[in-house]
């Protein structure tokens, strides 16, 4: 690996470890609480496409089931399913202003939660009910605030 590429490997690891601690730290809220890692994902993936992808996400998606005690596969899964549908949309991501940018990741975590619900019902699981909306709700609001700072690390350190 080259030395530019490392130094995005690093920091966005880090970065998704940040999110993976306030995930647990803001647990306590419930339904209330932002998907972190999918929005820190789905930063990633609008801004440097190339350095994560499909596979990671489907690793870091077997690391929340483990994490949240869920169906092993779940969330690889759903991570899995919007990271392809931002895959496809990063061109257009980029060029629209970060409430639009809200708005549409909104509609992915809409259907990342149908997902979810959908294959737990199926499983006869009854692990989250339809309050796991709230969170689409409090993560478009945090999504500038995520979007921002996230920004503010890849300019710091130079990632491309």
């Amino acid at each position: 690996m080259t030395e530019r590429k490392l130094n995005n490997f690093f920091v966005i690891i880090i970065s998704l470890l940040v999110a993976v601690m306030l995930t647990i730290t803001t647990f306590p809220l419930g339904p209330f609480a932002p998907d972190w890692i999918q929005l820190f994902l789905i930063y990633w993936i609008i801004a440097l496409p190339l350095s994560i992808g499909m596979l990671s996400s489907w690793i870091i998606g077997l690391l929340v089931d483990v994490v949240m005690g869920s169906t092993l596969g779940i969330y690889a899964l759903a991570y899995t399913l919007i990271s392809f549908i931002m895959s496809n949309l990063y061109k257009t991501l980029r060029n629209v202003t970060v409430i639009q940018q809200s708005i549409i990741i909104s509609i992915a975590l809409i259907i990342k939660f149908t997902l979810i619900l959908w294959i737990n019902n199926l499983l006869l699981i009854d692990n989250y009910t339809a309050s796991i909306y709230w969170t689409v709700l409090t993560s478009a609001f945090i999504w500038p605030l995520i979007f921002f700072s996230l920004r503010a690390v890849r300019r710091k350190y130079n990632l491309n």
